[in-house]
């Protein structure tokens, strides 16, 4: 279908019926309807087409609780914000497990900023670029707006150790960090 439509949509601008300008803006329409983009809040991540991914993620993790108290001990310290496709089968693992630490943790949600990435990892606004965002998902934890640390795409350890040791304050690099 949506091949159909950018076919219209490209003889439609040959024609000269339709600007360069028309033309890139039903082109993000169209992603928009294929993935999230922007600031979003949980509720979308809850409903079609992506609860399948994200209810039985969330009911399906259990964080061990050693990591859960420490975790619990410090989250509130926070502000994160998570960078996520949900196009990306990484933010599918790892986005709905960091909804439950943070309920298991009982955090303060108007500390949380989402935004959703294109597959190309940007967003309209080119906000992951102030952020320096290249890999989904990526959660930075700042305090007092200042980055402390970030987990990018996957766990070094298990999900909650590698949370439990950033909110610590322990040495923890993401697998990235380096480069």
């Amino acid at each position: 279908m949506t091949s159909k439509i950018l076919l219209i949509i490209l003889s439609l601008f040959l024609s000269g019926n339709i600007s360069e300008e028309e033309t890139k803006k039903q082109s993000e329409e169209d992603v928009q309807e294929q993935y999230l983009l922007g600031e979003f809040q949980r509720q979308e991540l809850e409903q079609n087409p992506y609860s399948y991914w994200f209810n039985s993620g969330y009911s399906n993790y259990h964080p061990e609780q050693e990591h859960m108290k420490v975790i619990k001990e410090n989250i509130s310290d926070y502000e994160i914000v998570l960078f996520m496709g949900t196009w990306c089968a990484d933010s599918q693992l790892e986005v709905p497990k960091l909804y439950k630490i943070l309920d298991q943790a009982g955090y303060d949600y108007s500390k949380l900023t989402n935004i959703a990435v294109d597959p190309y990892k940007e967003t309209p606004n080119n906000i992951e670029e102030d952020y320096e965002v290249t890999l989904v998902p990526t959660i930075i934890f700042c305090k007092d707006g200042v980055e402390v640390n970030r987990f990018v795409e996957f766990a070094l350890e298990t999900f909650e150790e590698d949370l439990a040791d950033i909110v610590s304050q322990k040495d923890y690099q993401n697998p990235y960090a380096d480069f």
